[in-house]
């Protein structure tokens, strides 16, 4: 839910922050029979375009034009867009007071001043009607309710209605003295067992009133072990903000109780843009390596060139791992389950170098690719030992609330292959509460150098 909030915002500012060229061009056109400003004294026209797209930002900022926070409350954003307008077009006015070098049209001032207005409010209203739209396609999240009154009622309520993402009641967990007044979906006690595997859903929800927060510590300590999103409602007005912990979403305001860095909006586009462009340049450069890795892997042995394996992923959501081969084909069974050991029979002699060198794992830059994996994060584990180590260690699908990486900080750290997993999840727990990008670079940096030392590889 989260996630969509950022990306429906990032979109909303984007937009609004990409009127002014619009607007530019537009007037253009109709000004001089041109989109560019290739037109007499356009270098001064390039001087007010620069000038009004910083003083743009600033007024709709101000506005609030360029956020989803007002989107649902307005009617039609005329007032917020005529303010924005209006105060673009007085520092314009004062720039051409105070710059009387700048040689301007002052109907092109204007006529590019309406069309901002005209294009600031039909964007706005573009976003509310399409959200609000029963047709527009939109993501169901799968949600678990903490709470069974009829604060959970009302709040599940409204969750329903909130535009552009579609909500799916898996479950409701019920606290210790609640009432039970919903029944479209199965209730849960706090005092039973919570297992990720039988609650197959996207994120919790906390719905209870301010009485029952006592209640709560139990309850979301068992349910970070979920390693899902905790998200709390907080009906406290429309105007209030508690900057990254507290977001909008349509009607509501929700905090998040349980935050990290990985669900920072640095995290989702930030490390998301660099996986994209190293993995792409990655395969680009590599290409010539990886042929001929996948060449000495077909000579090796009889199978395939690439090892298929279902893994775990972020928010325990399973996916295929691509490797190079690098053992004997066996059964599909005893690779689900058998763990790989030193000196381990099962690998060719081409698998063992490919191993020791991490060259096996090039081909997960394919997975990054397609958003399933990151460059950096907790390593992949397979269905069977997530179901084990969730129950052998508490705290174990704290791991999945990020992306998996091809490698980790445990990994740099000398845990891997058949090393501890209570301290491998140590380290995992550690990269997921300081994560940040310098943290990858750094993990990046020391994954090269042990690649090409080959110490700890088997």
């Amino acid at each position: 839910m989260m996630s969509r909030v950022y990306v429906y915002n990032l979109s909303l500012r984007v937009l609004v922050y990409l009127l002014p060229l619009f607007s530019f061009g537009i007037c253009a056109y109709l000004r001089f029979g041109t989109f560019s400003l290739d037109i007499p004294g356009r270098q001064h026209y390039l001087i007010l375009f620069l000038f009004t797209e910083l003083a743009w930002i600033l007024a709709a900022d101000y506005s609030k034009l360029s956020t989803v926070a007002d989107l649902f409350w307005e009617y039609t954003g005329i007032r917020a867009a005529f303010i924005a307008c209006f105060t673009t077009l007085l520092l314009q006015t004062a720039l051409l007071v105070f710059v009387r070098q700048l040689v301007i049209s002052r109907t092109f001032l204007f006529v590019t001043n309406v069309i901002l207005f005209l294009s600031v409010v039909a964007a706005r209203n573009f976003f509310r009607l399409t959200s609000a739209s029963t047709t527009w396609p939109r993501k169901c999240e799968r949600l678990l309710i903490v709470g069974t009154d009829q604060y959970a009622k009302r709040y599940v309520r409204l969750l329903r209605r909130i535009p552009f993402f579609d909500c799916n009641v898996q479950a409701y967990l019920q606290l210790p003295g609640q009432a039970v007044l919903v029944d479209d979906a199965p209730v849960i006690s706090v005092a039973e067992p919570l297992r990720a595997e039988t609650l197959n859903v996207d994120e919790v929800v906390v719905a209870v009133p301010p009485s029952s927060y006592p209640n709560l510590s139990t309850a979301i300590e068992n349910l970070e072990a979920l390693g899902k999103p905790i998200r709390a409602v907080f009906d406290l007005g429309p105007r209030l903000s508690f900057g990254s912990k507290l977001f909008q979403a349509g009607r509501l305001q929700m905090m998040n109780l349980a935050i990290s860095p990985v669900e920072s909006f640095a995290y989702t586009v930030v490390k998301r843009t660099f996986d994209a462009v190293v993995s792409t340049l990655g395969l680009i450069i590599l290409s010539p390596t990886l042929l001929a890795i996948a060449v000495l892997v077909k000579l090796s042995s009889p199978g395939p060139v690439l090892f298929r394996q279902e893994r775990i992923g972020r928010h325990g959501k399973p996916f295929t791992l691509l490797k190079f081969r690098t053992m004997h084909c066996c059964s599909k069974t005893e690779s689900d389950t058998l763990w790989t050991t030193r000196n381990d029979p099962r690998c060719t002699v081409i698998g063992a170098v490919l191993r020791r060198f991490s060259l096996d794992e090039l081909p997960q830059l394919l997975n990054v690719i397609r958003g399933e994996m990151s460059l950096v994060g907790p390593r992949p584990e397979r269905p069977y030992y997530v179901a084990k180590f969730g129950e052998d260690y508490q705290k174990y699908n704290m791991r999945h609330r990020c992306h998996v990486g091809m490698t980790g900080w445990a990994q740099v750290n000398g845990l891997r292959g058949d090393t501890s997993i209570s301290d491998r999840l140590q380290y995992d727990l550690y990269y997921i509460h300081n994560w940040s990008f310098g943290l990858d670079l750094q993990i990046i940096f020391r994954t090269a150098f042990v690649a090409l030392t080959g110490s700890n590889g088997y």
